[in-house]
């Protein structure tokens, strides 16, 4: 008898700890705004790249065919990383009822060094030696 109560007690604890992580770990983050702030971040990446790409000189002879998949994949991978970070620093504000002008400028400055680190590691052994 005493170890049916038991289970019984354990049971209805597991469950009331269920539901409260449940109800506190989906209100923390929505994943539609971040996968949105992501893929602003790599169209950005992309956009930027293939503009630089398409207006540089003519490619070194020395250099492989397939030169520009490498920037044309990383770059837009690291934008979008900033786009991540700006979405984190926007939900962090915003939780400590920050001003939201001071989180957009954080954003805004991670992103852009983020899209940096991309296009040198992008171009790294190309158009950036």
């Amino acid at each position: 008898m005493k170890n049916s109560i038991l289970l019984f007690t354990l049971y209805f604890k597991v469950l009331l700890i269920y539901y409260e992580m449940k109800e506190n770990v989906s209100n923390t983050v929505t994943s539609t705004g971040l996968i949105k702030r992501m893929l602003i971040g790599g169209i950005i990446g992309l956009v930027l790249i293939s503009l630089f790409l398409i207006s540089a000189d003519d490619a070194d002879p020395t250099w492989n065919k397939l030169w520009f998949i490498k920037p044309l994949i990383i770059t837009p991978i690291a934008a979008a990383m900033g786009g991540g970070f700006h979405f984190y620093v926007d939900k962090i504000f915003n939780s400590n009822n920050c001003s939201s002008i001071l989180a957009f400028i954080l954003g805004t400055l991670g992103f852009v060094v983020a899209l940096w680190l991309g296009t040198v590691l992008g171009l790294d052994g190309t158009y950036w030696n």
